[in-house]
């Protein structure tokens, strides 16, 4: 399926907005409790959390509102999926969706799936073939988009590899953390405030 490219962009642009809008959600509409699925819930929206942040420790700035890449990164977690930052967005919405109940986790999962799927990956992934050709091309024939099976190997080892940068993964992520942060104690204030 191919998406209009004004569509993609504005996908692209507001892709923060959209997640605040679905978390905004399940704070006014019906939610169900359970122990079980709160417990699992916090935990999937932490590790997701940890996720973002080590794939934001190997990338250079990526908060813009156009896609953009100065350098193909291949290696840390790039070398198990091409977008471990949405990645870590399905984790931690899966565990926001979890904490809220089964009918919130099918709702999530199409929205994830519609979003980030067929209209954001794609858009990046056009750019970055006409970015890096070949070298791209070859980086997404190993490595999946999102779930690090079934894979092909691995891609090869870069000349620009670079280690974890903690300062960098801090500095990039300190605004998610900080509306993780805040969400999750909403949907935690809601679910207990309305049980």
């Amino acid at each position: 399926m191919k998406v209009n490219s004004k569509i993609s962009d504005l996908a692209f642009k507001f892709r923060g907005l959209i997640w605040g809008i679905f978390a905004s959600c399940i704070l006014v509409f019906p939610t169900v409790f359970s122990w079980k699925r709160f417990v699992f819930g916090i935990v999937l929206v932490l590790a997701g959390q940890l996720v973002r942040f080590v794939a934001a420790g190997y990338i250079p700035k990526y908060r813009t509102l156009k896609i953009g890449a100065p350098v193909l990164i291949t290696w840390g977690p790039y070398k198990w999926v091409r977008n471990p930052l949405y990645l870590g967005n399905a984790i931690m919405g899966l565990g926001w969706s979890l904490m809220a109940g089964w009918g919130w986790v099918i709702a999530f999962v199409a929205l994830f799936f519609v979003l980030y799927t067929l209209i954001v990956i794609p858009a990046e992934e056009k750019f970055l073939v006409s970015e890096f050709g070949k070298e791209y091309e070859e980086y997404k024939k190993t490595v999946p988009a999102l779930f690090p099976f079934p894979r092909n190997g691995f891609p090869k080892r870069s000349a620009n590899a670079k280690p974890f940068n903690f300062k960098i993964a801090r500095e990039e992520e300190i605004y998610s953390i900080r509306v993780n942060v805040v969400v999750t104690i909403l949907i935690i204030v809601k679910l207990f405030m309305f049980r």
